[in-house]
């Protein structure tokens, strides 16, 4: 953020009073005036990129992406290349992901999402858990569940 007297790029923005007139400032340009607050705008980035990755945890790819890709793509009538060139992206890439060789990365899932109108992401689901009791054999119906729960 700048300093709004000397406009000095910093990440420390001090929330002072000047002459009646609050603004946030560097910290040189804080020197002597009423400090109200002090702002890091640092740890603010930090909080701001963890919330994203959180947020990315959160969801997950669709099954079947490819084939979800491919119908929106020609269901609107565009070739390959043509999509790839809309988006800015190399069609070889698109092709690996039509074909399911290489996962979208998150930025690639935002452009094929808004240029094909269609949904990629869902929530993630918890995996259904098999509680066994340590003091008990495993039976092989307990596996057989187990594994179930899995698909």
């Amino acid at each position: 953020m700048e300093c709004e007297i000397c406009g000095k790029e910093t990440n420390m923005i001090y929330v002072v009073e000047v002459e009646g007139a609050v603004m946030n400032v560097c910290a040189e340009c804080s020197k002597g005036k009423k400090v109200i607050d002090k702002i890091d705008l640092s740890k603010q980035e930090k909080k701001v990129a963890k919330a994203v990755k959180e947020k990315e945890k959160e969801s997950e790819v669709i099954e079947h992406y490819g084939e979800a890709i491919r119908k929106a793509r020609e269901k609107l009538g565009l070739p390959l290349n043509v999509l790839a060139e809309r988006i800015n992206e190399k069609a070889s890439t698109l092709l690996r992901i039509e074909e399911e060789k290489t996962l979208p990365t998150d930025k690639v899932i935002k452009k094929l999402e808004k240029e094909l109108g269609i949904k990629l992401l869902e929530e993630k689901k918890e995996e259904p858990t098999v509680h066994i009791k340590p003091d008990e054999p495993i039976t092989l119906w307990d596996a057989a569940e187990k594994k179930e729960a899995k698909k």
